[in-house]
C-alpha cells in the first residue's frame, strides 16, 4: 500500500519549534512519510476559523490523506484526542468542535476516541499532545494501520454551531465565515446554491446583502472597476472583495461569522 500523505494545520506560527518537533516524531515512526504544511498562521485558539479553513481546503488533497489539526484552548485538560473517518479522508485533532464543518458537510463513517496509549510518544506531556499523541498516531495512519486499533467509537463528540446555507423566501441565506490575508471575506455559500436560487427565482443577476449594504455579484476575478464586489472564489464559495484592498476594512467587519443574504435583482 502507498504511503498516505499527512497535512498539518495549526495555530503554532513559525517562531517556535513545535511544528518541527511534530514532524520529527512523525518521521521517527514512519521515515517514508510525506508531510504538507496546510497552514500554521491561524488565529490563536480560534476553533471556528480553523475548521472553516480546513473545510475550504481539504477537498483539494488526495483521497485517504491524514489531516492533523491542532488548535486547542485546553491542552492537557479532559478533552479527548479523536480520529474522524469520512469516505475519503482521516482527521486527527482535539475533540473541541474543530471538525464541525466536516460533521455538517461530509459523510462521516465513524469518530473514535484515540486511546491506544501504546502508540503514543512516552511520556505524554500535559502541554504538547500534538507531538506526543496526534503526531505518532498520524504516522501510524500514514502507514495504513486499521483505525479500530487506535481507539473506540464515540457518538458524543463535540460540535460547535455552524451557520446554515439555505434558500428561504426567495433569498439564499448564509454567513461570512472567514477572512483571508488580503481581507477578502469568504462565505459558506456554494456556487451550486446560486444555481439553485436562479432556477427557483428565474433570476439571473444577484447581489449580496450584508449589514444593510448591497454588493453586486459579478463574474470574473479580482480585477473589477467596482469599489467592492462579490465573486466565486477558487473553493467554489462566494467571496466579497475589493480591488487591491481589504473588503473587511471597507465594511468594518472584524467579528465572524456574520449573516449574509443573496437575492435576485432586476
Amino acid at each position: 500500500m502507498a504511503e498516505r500523505l499527512i497535512a498539518l494545520l495549526s495555530d503554532f506560527g513559525w517562531q517556535d519549534p513545535w511544528i518541527g518537533q511534530m514532524k520529527s516524531v512523525i518521521y521517527q515512526e514512519n521515515p517514508n512519510a510525506k508531510i504538507v504544511d496546510l497552514c500554521h498562521e491561524l488565529p490563536s485558539f480560534d476553533i471556528f476559523s480553523a475548521g472553516f479553513k480546513l473545510f475550504r481546503a481539504f477537498k483539494d488533497f488526495p483521497v485517504y490523506l491524514v489531516f492533523v489539526c491542532v488548535v486547542d484552548l485546553g491542552v492537557g485538560g479532559k478533552r479527548r484526542p479523536i480520529l474522524v473517518v469520512t469516505e475519503d479522508h482521516y482527521f486527527i485533532g482535539p475533540d473541541n468542535g474543530i471538525f464541525s464543518f466536516i460533521y455538517k458537510t461530509e459523510n462521516v463513517r465513524q469518530v473514535l476516541h484515540i486511546n491506544a496509549t501504546h502508540y503514543f510518544r512516552q511520556p505524554v506531556s500535559n502541554t504538547f499532545q500534538g507531538r506526543d499523541i496526534l503526531a505518532p498516531v498520524a504516522a501510524r495512519l500514514s502507514e495504513g494501520i486499521e483505525v479500530y486499533k487506535l481507539g473506540d467509537p464515540i457518538e458524543d463528540y463535540t460540535q460547535i454551531p455552524i451557520p446554515d446555507e439555505k434558500i428561504e423566501d426567495g433569498k439564499l441565506k448564509g454567513a461570512i465565515c472567514g477572512r483571508d490575508k488580503f481581507g477578502n471575506l469568504i462565505t459558506n455559500i456554494r456556487f451550486s446554491s446560486i444555481k439553485e436560487l436562479a432556477a427557483t427565482t428565474k433570476m439571473s443577476t444577484f447581489s449580496v446583502f450584508v449589514q444593510n449594504k448591497e454588493i453586486k455579484l459579478v463574474g470574473g476575478g479580482y480585477e473589477q472597476k467596482l469599489p467592492i464586489f462579490a465573486i466565486l472564489n477558487s473553493s467554489n464559495l462566494i467571496e466579497i472583495a475589493c480591488p487591491s484592498s481589504s473588503a473587511a476594512d471597507f465594511l468594518g467587519i472584524d467579528k465572524l461569522p456574520l449573516a449574509v443574504e443573496i437575492a435576485g435583482i432586476k
